[in-house]
């Protein structure tokens, strides 16, 4: 799916919303998120590894690799957590989390 703006925004809703980690990184709307997702693609660095976890009606997706968001930013070194929320095999929800505990209550998870 790397770089196939039609395959990610097949994967969404059309109300998608997705909250980055801080309040200000946030975007509404299919199209903003698929321009959000693909301008991270193209300023990210090589994956280090990627674990998933499912939940229901949720999947939890963890990111490590070498992230710097910008020079006052420290390294993500235990990556990123997305939590993805999904309703009829679309995704309807992402809310990124820096702390696995969070992303696995966010999912409805035991911590």
């Amino acid at each position: 799916m790397r770089g196939d703006e039609t395959a990610v925004a097949a994967a969404l809703d059309p109300d998608v919303a997705w909250q980055g980690i801080r309040p200000e990184w946030g975007c509404d709307g299919v199209n903003a998120v698929v321009d959000t997702f693909m301008a991270a693609q193209a300023t990210q660095a090589d994956i280090d590894s990627i674990e998933l976890i499912a939940a229901p009606a949720h999947a939890i997706m963890r990111v490590r690799w070498p992230l710097i968001l910008d020079e006052e930013d420290a390294e993500f070194l235990d990556g990123i957590y997305n939590v993805f929320a999904i309703a009829e095999g679309r995704i309807t929800r992402i809310d990124d989390f820096e702390d696995r505990a969070a992303a696995l209550a966010a999912a409805g998870l035991p911590v």
